[in-house]
């Protein structure tokens, strides 16, 4: 069960094919016949077609000692586990993904004009740059060796390409022309692609005959996806960047397996985002409905508060609320907010997006972050201060750690539950039950008995509620919450609308009502926690 929370582990569906939810809709303007060149048009998306942060990367970098903040970014290349990054004039480096973390390790070139270039890409011991003239460059790690070609010289390239499938092959843009020009470095050959559209392209990736192209238009940027067979291009999917007012991107990454993409900006902080087509996130599920929610009432919360990510309901009625700056509200029985309190943990600088879930109990709370990370925190005469710092050392079946967004408790037994993020459809989810001291009680693959329309790992466990010997969990993907029995089965389907809660952070069970809280864009205010009755046949 997997969305969100770390670069390694992000398992978001982008439908990057020609069917579904693809926009083949052209643009009613006039295609012009240029003699010797191909034509491609820029497709502007639909409106309701959108991709929206789901992680700021950048906010989620150590730095080892003696390394420089990423503060001018150039251009992004994703080779593997490891982002490249080109700062022009500063160095070049890679953020090493793990699934413990990200950490960034420069990695200087000796070479002065590739130190400086417009954008950059390797491939194994090549580098290959340009430099916004009619020339692109290749240099050798190896030998320190330089090869270079002089295309038209009308040209100003500003982006490039390289296709890992069709070795020595690389798409450029052209900005003085307007066009995509296929260069092939071997023979020394290419196909050019006149440009029908008016925007600014500001990157081009490429990925297992995936053309991506980011491009602004009247200060919209966009992304636009081509099946790229050679020079053979078809338009199949695009979306605006929404919820970024004002800010401006210089290049893109695709990953392949999950279709992710990773996206730049010259900002000097949080210039680095992934991003993701929410809407690709809807839809029936694997899993045929037994029930829904009905909402019953909404609660506003504090203009203060921002980006929920755990919610826990106390013994007198009042509500402990986590957000993701490592923050914990305590709020009154109609949520209104009563106290503020920072949090910190000892080993691990957590002050943006890791803090997931919060359980309350008579001497303090616990806080879980995402990478296991347990902290007691006890109420002091200074607020709430950690007393103790417990780690969930539970490895998945390849002995890879896990991931964790949601936390129940029984507190007449003092054991925890949890759900953790996996992979992806197919790894295999697991229902975790923990001693009082976060140790493992107990571990049990989830399952279901019924017929399933696909796989039942492709529900995430966005938050985790334990209520009467079952745990229920909240899947983001699909909208769903889903009641497990202790065996880790699933016993019960119940639908969440989108319309209600489009991106749920966690829910809480009481008293046979869910309550459920949302999560949000930086540009959008918080959304308010709302109440659910279960509807009865």
């Amino acid at each position: 069960m997997r969305y969100s929370k770390t670069l390694i582990a992000l398992s978001i569906s982008l439908v990057l094919s020609a069917c579904g939810s693809s926009n083949k809709t052209e643009p009613s303007i006039d295609v012009p016949i240029v003699p010797g060149k191909k034509v491609l048009t820029l497709v502007t998306p639909e409106s309701d077609a959108t991709l929206v942060e789901d992680l700021p990367i950048s906010l989620y970098v150590d730095y080892p000692e003696g390394e420089q903040t990423i503060d001018a970014v150039t251009s992004i290349d994703l080779n593997g586990s490891e982002l490249h990054i080109l700062q022009a004039g500063k160095e070049y480096g890679y953020i090493k993904i793990a699934p413990e973390g990200q950490s960034y390790h420069a990695s200087p070139l000796n070479n002065n004009d590739a130190n400086a270039a417009t954008d950059l890409e390797r491939l194994d011991n090549l580098i290959w740059f340009i430099s916004a003239d009619n020339t692109l460059h290749q240099f050798n790690l190896d030998d320190n060796s330089s090869q270079s070609w002089a295309l038209a010289d009308d040209k100003i390239l500003t982006e490039l390409a390289l296709d890992e499938e069709n070795p020595n092959h690389v798409w450029l843009y052209d900005q003085a022309n307007h066009e995509l020009v296929y260069f092939n470095a071997t023979d020394e050959t290419s196909t050019e692609f006149k440009l029908v559209g008016e925007h600014a392209i500001t990157g081009v990736a490429l990925a297992e005959e995936q053309l991506l192209i980011l491009a602004n238009s009247n200060e919209d940027y966009m992304v636009m996806v081509y099946d790229a067979q050679g020079t053979e291009v078809e338009h199949t999917q695009s979306w605006y960047l929404s919820g970024f007012a004002g800010q401006q991107f210089n290049d893109l990454e695709l990953e392949p397996e999950e279709g992710r993409i990773v996206l730049s900006t010259p900002d000097t902080e949080n210039n680095i985002t992934l991003v993701a087509d929410k809407n690709a996130m809807l839809g029936d599920g694997p899993l045929e409905d037994d029930t829904e929610l009905e909402p019953v009432k909404q609660f506003d919360l504090d203009d203060t508060i921002a980006q929920p990510s755990g919610l826990w309901s106390q013994q007198d009625g009042s509500w402990l609320l986590l957000t993701d700056q490592a923050e914990v509200f305590f709020l009154d029985s109609d949520f209104k907010l009563v106290e503020r309190h920072k949090i910190e943990f000892n080993s691990l600088n957590c002050s943006q997006g890791c803090t997931e879930a919060v359980v309350g109990v008579a001497d303090g709370f616990y806080v879980l972050a995402d990478t296991g990370l347990v902290g007691h925190f006890n109420k002091t005469d200074d607020g709430y201060q950690l007393s103790k710092e417990f780690r969930l050392n539970i490895t998945d079946e390849n002995d890879h750690p896990y991931s964790y967004s949601g936390l129940g408790y029984d507190g007449t037994t003092g054991d925890f539950f949890t759900v953790p993020d996996q992979l992806g459809e197919d790894e295999q989810d697991v229902l975790l039950i923990l001693n009082s001291d976060f140790t493992l009680k107990e571990k049990h693959s989830i399952g279901y008995t019924g017929e399933a329309d696909g796989s039942i790992n492709e529900y995430d466990a966005q938050g985790v509620s334990y209520s009467d010997g079952f745990v229920y969990v909240v899947s983001e993907k699909f909208t769903k919450v889903l009641k497990l029995n202790l065996s880790g089965e699933i016993v019960e389907v119940i639908e969440l609308d989108s319309e209600d809660v489009f991106e749920p952070s966690d829910i809480v069970v009481r008293d046979d009502q869910f309550y459920i809280t949302g999560d949000h864009e930086n540009d959008q205010p918080v959304p308010p926690i709302t109440q659910f009755n279960i509807e009865k046949e």
